[in-house]
């Protein structure tokens, strides 16, 4: 079964392929009326008798692989098992599967894994993984997974005690004091460090309205508040503002230096973290 899908896919993105490269011969058509126009006109007319051949084998294809997953899953049911799957592909991907494996072995639930394709209808693929979901669904209840992985995230995290998180990672709070959101942290942390740094004698302004010169900072952010591995970039539209780049680098290394940050949080508990600010020029 395996093989078979594996040859689908690959006749899938044959087939996309195709599209894309008739799509862009469509390009030369309005510029001139030589090869390009004939060799799109071509495979347009080729392309369009062989996707409908194919959609036709590849929608009786799932189906017929849909009802063979759905009676094999009914068939497992009631021989007593029971199976979770993980999902590759277009979905979210958890970091605590370990940990969400040994949760789910507690409840006699074993473990597999299923990829998601774009490119067939989601009602028919991974039918045996669906029923199974359902089941489990109806024993132990629709939070019962989520619950599981809850803990299971939880205890990923106090295994890892001194991983550094990226910003997707981490809960979604403010690090910086007495915001909420990070909408909030772009606004506040930019009109801060203004209240406190001049901009030099001779320093000119930016005269384009679409572009814009930055400074901005990478730091750590230990669970105790620590910063630490600071790293400044800076970009000035007007070359000329350039001199003063050492004095803007030093007033954001103290801005971030003398600010108390508040420790990010990752399922709800203290962590390292990776920190970015900017700061926009006028």
């Amino acid at each position: 079964m395996v093989l078979n899908i594996g040859i689908k896919v690959i006749s899938s993105l044959s087939i996309i392929i195709l599209t894309c490269f008739t799509m862009k011969n469509k390009r030369f058509e309005s510029k001139s009326e030589s090869f390009y126009k004939t060799k799109s006109d071509t495979i347009s007319d080729s392309l369009m008798i062989k996707m409908e051949k194919w959609m036709k084998e590849e929608q009786k294809y799932w189906d017929s692989t849909c009802q063979a997953e759905t009676k094999k899953a009914e068939i497992d049911i009631k021989n007593k098992k029971l199976v979770y799957f993980h999902y590759f592909g277009m979905v979210k991907q958890y970091r605590s599967n370990e940990e969400m494996n040994t949760l789910l072995k507690k409840y006699n639930i074993t473990i597999d894994s299923a990829a998601y394709f774009c490119t067939v209808p989601s009602e028919l693929q991974n039918c045996y993984a669906y029923v199974m979901r359902n089941e489990i669904n109806k024993r132990f209840g629709r939070k019962f997974i989520d619950s599981l992985r809850n803990v299971a995230e939880i205890q990923y995290v106090k295994k890892n005690p001194d991983r550094i998180y990226p910003f997707e990672e981490c809960d979604y709070i403010s690090r910086y004091p007495g915001d909420k959101t990070y909408d909030d942290f772009f606004k506040t942390s930019e009109r801060d460090f203004w209240r406190n740094v001049e901009y030099p004698e001779g320093f000119e302004f930016r005269k384009d309205k679409d572009f814009y010169s930055h400074i901005g900072a990478e730091f750590i952010l230990s669970k105790t508040g620590k910063v630490s591995d600071t790293k400044i970039d800076i970009r000035f539209q007007n070359k000329k503002n350039y001199q003063y780049s050492s004095y803007f680098i030093n007033e954001l290394k103290k801005f971030i230096k003398n600010t108390k940050w508040i420790p990010a949080k990752s399922a709800g508990i203290d962590v390292n973290s990776q920190m970015r600010i900017t700061i926009f020029f006028k």
